[in-house]
This record gives structure tokens, sequence and C-alpha cells, in this order.
């Protein structure tokens, strides 16, 4: 489902979930996407990045994720593994199962993002970037 929250300043998240939708899960997924409402301020000592509402059907990733720093394949890592929780809603088994866990490592860019992720996260406890353009330089 199209959602005006999904449309982030560097990354529009209902493009990347339909194409993720169509590219592993056949379209079968009716959820909506959207970044998080709160601004993002001082970072905490923990970050969530992603949660998946089964009572609402909605995906919510963190802001902190939707800046140039933060590469497409991590977004797109975490936009798949909280559509993993909407493929395989968590009422009759308990949420990171080996089931879960296998599929999630189906994703092309699993190690790359899990490296990313371990090697940058300050990236993600740091302000985002302001975007200073200026124009074209006066030469």
């Amino acid at each position: 489902m199209i959602s005006p929250l999904g449309i982030g300043r560097t990354y529009d998240l209902d493009s990347l979930f339909q194409r993720l939708n169509r590219l592993y899960f056949d379209h079968s997924l009716q959820v909506t996407v959207r970044w998080s409402l709160r601004a993002v301020r001082k970072a905490k000592r923990r970050i969530l990045l992603g949660t998946y509402h089964h009572s609402t059907k909605t995906i919510t990733l963190s802001k902190r994720l939707d800046q140039p720093r933060v590469p497409l394949f991590f977004v797109e890592h975490i936009l798949f593994h909280e559509m993993l929780h909407a493929a395989f809603p968590e009422e009759r088994h308990p949420m990171h199962t080996e089931k879960f866990r296998r599929y999630e490592k189906m994703h092309p860019d699993y190690a790359r993002a899990h490296l990313w992720e371990k090697e940058n996260i300050d990236v993600l406890f740091k302000p985002p970037q302001l975007d200073l353009h200026f124009g074209p330089q006066a030469g």
C-alpha cells in the first residue's frame, strides 16, 4: 500500500517495498510501509531499526536509515527482515525461528548488510548530515 510516510529524504520505502514484494514474495504482502515519525535526536545506546505491527499490518523503519551515509543494500535488508515478519506472523511461533533465519539469509545482501552494520554502527548513532546544496558553483 502506498503511503506518503514512506517517502523519505533519501529513500522511498514504497518503491523499495514494491520491488522486494515482487522479487521475493510474489506480490503477496499487503502491508503499509513508513518511516518512523520521531525526529532523529541524540542517539540512545540502542537503536530499533525496524518493526512490524501485525495488528495494523505496518512496517516502520527508523528515520536513522533515511540518510545518504546508509547504503541502499542495508536499508533493503532491514526492510526485507520486517517483510519476513509479515510473511511469517508470530501467532504460531516465536519471532526469529530457525526457519525465519534461513529465509533471511536468502537475501543476497545478508552477509554484506551484517558486515556493514558491524563496521558502521556509529553512523546510525550520529544525527543525519545536513543537506547543504547551494546550487551550481560560480566559476
